[in-house]
This record gives structure tokens, C-alpha cells and sequence, in this order.
């Protein structure tokens, strides 16, 4: 049984393993914490890497625990706190919501969260498999299979979609969407942002809402502002995109109004940014996200020109000066 647990993690858990690893679950309390801890020795061995994404091949190493941030040219600063990045509980239903009789079965949905500073593996039922970022959450009919392979994405997810050619795959976020049939991209719309943006390792989508539809080809990234309905697609380093599959987040350029609310979403935080109507510059960063909003905030304040407090609700308060 801690073989079939250890496969599913790895999401490679066949249809007969899985019922029986749901039949186990069903043993009462004992059974299920056996189960996470179980979870808990295989997080310790296994961390998804980008490699994953490229070559499909799973890469069991441990995260140093000196970490380092990188921002800008020429400036570093160090952190010595452990940073290996856990992977999210996996949420299974119980045993009486996948056998249970219901008139309409489409109505039944399977949900998978992740909080702040976690990511997740999601194997869907026709094998595609879905990475999920920081304080995202991925929907699914539980008729996913039966014609209809529409995911419904909150916060920032890495498809990468089984072909399908008699049947698209769907992802929806909030009023825009992405058409596939088999590629492999990058999807983030978390809901206190008013960017929604795609970058398209491989394959061919498309890019949608009530104002525009797009076609994207590989290495474009795509970047949608609903604010003011402005769209943007250019060529770019569309795995700079995928980098927090390895735990960091990297931009080649960003103005700090922008991080702070990709922070603010990732970690799940109240970042409050008081701007002194100044034009603000942008910068390149590489940081690490199981480092501390503080240290974050520290060490953005080498090359940017804010100071940052903690105001009495526990919020980050950032001014430029």
C-alpha cells in the first residue's frame, strides 16, 4: 500500500491502484494518517523541478539550505534559513463523493487548493498533468473525461495537456480562456491582479475573452490587463515563467508596483504600496519563495528606493521614497 500511496504522489497511479488506495482510505482515521505520513517521507525525496516539464523525467534531489537572492546585476544577498518546498496535501474526496449515486454526475466537482508558499501535481483523469502555484486553485467536472475537458484555474497553474484532437482542453479564468488540444503552457490569473497573463513553451492556444482572441505560438508570452483592457503578446523567456515550479520567482523586468502584488498573491499577505507619484524604474530579481515577505522586502530595498512597516492588522506597508 505505501508503494500504490508513493506512485500516486508521483502521479503515476494506475486506475486499479487508485481504488484500492480509496478502499484503504476508507479504513477509518489510522488508515489516513498512515497515509500523510507516508506523504510527508515521499515530500522529503521527491521536488518537482522544471526539469519535469521539459523531459518528463522525475529528478529526486534536496534543497541546499542556503538559499540566495539574485537581483539586478551586481547585487546578492544571502539567507541561511532551510527552504525545501513542500508540496501541497493532496486533497482526495472521500470514498462516499466518488461512489456516490447522483442524478446529474456533472454536477459534481473535484477541487485542489494550494496555500501560500506550496505547489502541487495534479494528474487529471486523461493524464494530463497541471503543476500548481502558491494560493491557486484548479477545478474539474468529475464528467472530465466524458467529452468535456474544461478546468476552471484561480491563481497560477503549468499545463501540460494530453492531445486530444476530437475533444479541446479548456481552461477558464474568471471571464477569459485558453483553447488547446495538446501543448504545454503557462497560465497565471490570480484574482487580486488585474493581469492575466499565458507563456507558451510548446504547441499552439488561444487566448480569448469578451474584448479579444489571440493565437499564440511557441516563446510568446501574452499579457492581458483588464483594468484597461490593454493586451500585450511579445516573444520572451517563456521558462522565466515556469521558474517557481523550482521555487523562485525570476523576472527580467518588473516595476515594483507589479511584484508586490505577485508577492501579495503567492504568499497569501496583505501588501499595502504607497506610491509618492514618482515614475518608478524596473529591475531584474530572482527570488526565492520560501524566504519571508521581511527578508524579500529587504532585499528589494538594495536597488529600489522604498521603506516598508508593519501596520497594526499584521499588513506590509511599502512606500517609495
Amino acid at each position: 500500500m505505501k508503494e500504490i500511496a508513493f506512485k500516486y504522489f508521483a502521479g503515476e497511479i494506475s486506475p486499479e491502484s487508485a481504488k484500492r488506495l480509496r478502499e484503504f482510505l476508507s479504513g477509518g482515521s489510522a488508515n489516513y494518517e498512515q497515509f500523510r505520513l507516508w506523504e510527508d517521507e515521499w515530500k522529503k525525496n521527491h521536488i518537482p523541478t522544471i526539469h519535469q516539464v521539459v523531459s518528463f523525467k522525475r529528478l529526486s534531489r534536496r534543497i541546499a539550505t542556503r538559499k540566495v537572492f539574485r537581483i539586478g546585476a551586481g547585487f546578492t544577498a544571502f539567507a541561511f534559513a532551510a527552504a525545501a518546498i513542500l508540496l501541497a496535501v493532496f486533497k482526495l474526496p472521500t470514498v462516499d463523493s466518488f461512489d456516490q449515486v447522483a442524478p446529474d454526475v456533472t454536477n459534481l466537482t473535484v477541487s485542489v487548493e494550494t496555500r501560500s508558499c506550496e505547489q502541487t501535481k495534479v494528474v487529471l483523469p486523461d493524464s494530463t498533468v497541471v503543476w500548481l502555484n502558491a494560493s491557486s486553485r484548479l477545478n474539474y467536472s468529475q464528467n472530465y473525461k466524458n467529452g468535456d475537458r474544461t478546468v476552471y484555474l484561480e491563481g497560477e497553474g503549468f499545463f501540460d495537456v494530453r492531445h486530444d484532437e476530437s475533444c479541446p482542453f479548456v481552461v477558464k479564468m474568471g471571464s477569459n480562456e485558453i483553447r488547446v488540444y495538446g501543448t504545454r503552457f503557462n497560465a497565471c490569473a490570480y484574482p487580486d491582479e488585474d493581469i492575466v497573463e499565458a507563456a507558451l513553451l510548446e504547441g499552439s492556444i488561444a487566448f480569448s475573452n469578451n474584448s479579444v482572441m489571440v493565437q499564440m505560438q511557441p516563446g510568446e508570452i501574452l499579457s492581458y490587463n483588464h483594468s484597461n483592457e490593454k493586451l500585450v503578446k511579445y516573444s520572451g523567456d517563456v521558462l522565466s515563467r515556469t521558474s517557481w515550479i523550482d521555487g523562485t520567482i525570476v523576472y527580467s523586468s518588473i516595476d515594483i508596483a507589479s511584484l508586490l502584488k505577485r508577492i501579495s498573491s503567492v504568499y497569501g499577505e496583505k501588501i499595502v504600496f504607497k506610491s509618492n507619484g514618482k515614475p518608478t524604474n524596473t529591475f531584474a530579481i530572482i527570488l526565492n519563495i520560501k524566504e519571508t515577505i521581511p527578508n524579500i522586502l529587504d532585499a528589494v530595498n538594495l536597488i529600489c528606493p522604498v521603506k516598508w512597516t508593519t501596520g497594526e492588522n499584521g499588513e506590509y506597508i511599502v512606500e517609495t521614497i
